[in-house]
C-alpha cells in the first residue's frame, strides 16, 4: 500500500479518538463550541516550537492560501463542535465528512486538476458512499437530523474543504514544514479573534482558569486533562492526514475520512452504555445491518484507491 495512503489513515484512527473525547467533553463539560475551537487554536502554538527547525517558509505568492489554511480551520472547527454539540457524532461526523470530500475533490479539480485512475473514482465513490451510509443509515434517516445540525454541518464541511485545497496548493509550491508552522499562526490568530467576538465562550474560559468553588476545579482539571489527550491525538492526526496531503491527493485522503466513522461506530457498539449514550449511538437490527455494510465499503474502497497511484 502507498506510504501516504497508511499515512491517512493512521491519521484519520487518530482522529476519531480525538472526536470521541471531543464529544465526550462537549456533552460533559463545555457549553460552547467555541470554547473548544479556542481552546484547540490555543493548544496549535506547541507546533511553533518547531520553528528553528524550518528552513524554507512559504514565500509571498502562496501567503494568501497559507492564511486561509490556518485561519478557517478555526472557524471550521467552530462550526464543527457547534454540530456536533447538538448531534449524533456517528452522523454529524459522518455528514461533514461527505461533503468535505465532495468540496475538495470539485475544489482541487478545479486548482490543482488531479487525475485519478478507473479504480481510484470507484474507490473514492464508495467512501463517499459509506459515508453517507454512515451518517443516515437506519432507522429515521435524514428526516431525524435537526436542520441547524445539517447547516452547521454544511458550513464546517465548506471551511475545511477551503482550508484542505489552500493548504494542498500551499504544500505542492513549498516546502511541507515551513507552510504547517506558518499556517499554525494564523490558526492561533483565528483563535483570539473568536476569544474577542464571542463574549459567552470567553466567559467560560475565564471559569475554566479561575473555579471559584473546589469541586468545580476538580472538573476543570479533569477537563483540561482530557482536552490535552484529545488534541494530542488530534494533532498527530492532523500533522499526518496533512502530510499525506502533501504526499498524495487531498480529495482521496479526504475520502478516506469514512475511516473515523466507521471507528466511532464500532466504539459506540462495543464500548458499552455510557459511550453509546454519550455519542448518540442507536444499536437496532437495522442500523447494525446497514452500518456494517458502510463498514466493509469502507475496506473495499481504500483497497481499490491503494492498487493504484495517480495517474
Amino acid at each position: 500500500m502507498t506510504s501516504w495512503i497508511l499515512l491517512a489513515v493512521f491519521g484519520h484512527v487518530m482522529n476519531a479518538i480525538a472526536f470521541i473525547i471531543d464529544k465526550t467533553l462537549l456533552k460533559s463539560t463545555f457549553k460552547q463550541g467555541a470554547t473548544y475551537a479556542i481552546l484547540i487554536s490555543v493548544l496549535s502554538t506547541v507546533v511553533l516550537f518547531a520553528t528553528p527547525w524550518v528552513t524554507i517558509w512559504p514565500s509571498s505568492e502562496i501567503i494568501f492560501s497559507v492564511v486561509v489554511f490556518g485561519l478557517f480551520q478555526t472557524f471550521a472547527l467552530w462550526a464543527f463542535f457547534e454540530a456536533l454539540k447538538r448531534g449524533e457524532a456517528s452522523r454529524v461526523v459522518p455528514i461533514v465528512g461527505v461533503f468535505v470530500a465532495l468540496f475538495t475533490f470539485v475544489g482541487i479539480s478545479l486548482t490543482i486538476g488531479e487525475a485519478f485512475g478507473m479504480s481510484q473514482y470507484v474507490g473514492f465513490a464508495l467512501l463517499v458512499a459509506s459515508t453517507g451510509i454512515l451518517a443516515w443509515g437506519g432507522e429515521g434517516g435524514v428526516g431525524k437530523i435537526h436542520s441547524t445540525v445539517l447547516y452547521l454541518s454544511l458550513i464546517s464541511a465548506a471551511l475545511f474543504a477551503i482550508s484542505s485545497v489552500s493548504g494542498k496548493y500551499a504544500f505542492a509550491s513549498s516546502d511541507f514544514l515551513g507552510v504547517f508552522v506558518a499556517s499554525r499562526f494564523y490558526m492561533v490568530a483565528g483563535g483570539f479573534i473568536l476569544l474577542i467576538a464571542h463574549r459567552r465562550a470567553r466567559m467560560e474560559i475565564v471559569r475554566l482558569c479561575y473555579p471559584k468553588k473546589s469541586n468545580q476545579e476538580t472538573v476543570s482539571q479533569r477537563a483540561v486533562a482530557l482536552t490535552i489527550i484529545a488534541q494530542s491525538a488530534g494533532a498527530v492526526g492532523f500533522i499526518l492526514v496533512n502530510y499525506a496531503i502533501s504526499l498524495g491527493s487531498a480529495s482521496l485522503v479526504n475520502a478516506m475520512q469514512a475511516v473515523q466513522y466507521g471507528l466511532i461506530v464500532l466504539v459506540a457498539w462495543f464500548g458499552g452504555k455510557t459511550l453509546r449514550r454519550v455519542l448518540n449511538e442507536r444499536r437496532t437490527p437495522l442500523i447494525v445491518i446497514m452500518k456494517s455494510i458502510a463498514i466493509i465499503l469502507v475496506g473495499i474502497g481504500l483497497y481499490l484507491i491503494s492498487r493504484s497511484t495517480l495517474s
